[in-house]
């Protein structure tokens, strides 16, 4: 039995699916990596909050301090800023120091500053909410007790909703 030309060809189904299945993944991806970062302008803050990083270079004498507890604001379990604490090595709060945290937003990097209180907590609110995690550089200068440093951390936009156990 001869083979009409009408009939198709074994190998090109495979082909076809091949294809389809590749650009399916592929849509999939970009999709994906599109919905990773969603950013939306809830709130407007003016220009005037936006700062220029300092060109004086970060203190290497003094003594060392670090982040505790980095974390989004949340309100209505969306992120809307980020807060923390700079403490020694030791434990003791760095009161009035300027916590500059760069992050993207609309196409561009922006700087904001905030000045840990007596306790040595800053509070940042940003002119968005966001989901998944957006990446954001905090930077702090030093002074002649402190060294200064630089530190990229990933702060979780969706703040989880926690369901009351079954009684």
């Amino acid at each position: 039995m001869m083979e009409t030309a009408s009939e198709p060809s074994r190998g090109k189904v495979p082909r076809t699916q091949t294809i389809t299945l590749l650009l399916i993944v592929v849509l999939s991806l970009v999709a994906s990596a599109w919905v990773m970062v969603t950013v939306s302008s809830t709130s407007r803050l003016p220009s005037s909050a936006f700062v220029e990083l300092p060109t004086t270079p970060l203190s290497g004498t003094g003594e060392r301090v670090v982040l505790v507890s980095v974390s989004a604001i949340a309100q209505q379990n969306m992120a809307v800023g980020v807060e923390g604490y700079v403490k020694t090595i030791s434990g003791t709060p760095v009161a009035g120091a300027q916590i500059y945290a760069t992050y993207y937003l609309q196409g561009s990097y922006r700087t904001q500053v905030a000045t840990t209180d007596q306790n040595g907590h800053f509070e940042l609110r940003f002119p968005m909410n966001w989901t998944g995690w957006l990446p954001i550089v905090f930077t702090y200068y030093g002074d002649a007790q402190h060294q200064g440093f630089k530190q990229r951390l990933n702060i979780a936009g969706t703040i989880p909703t926690v369901a009351p156990a079954p009684q």
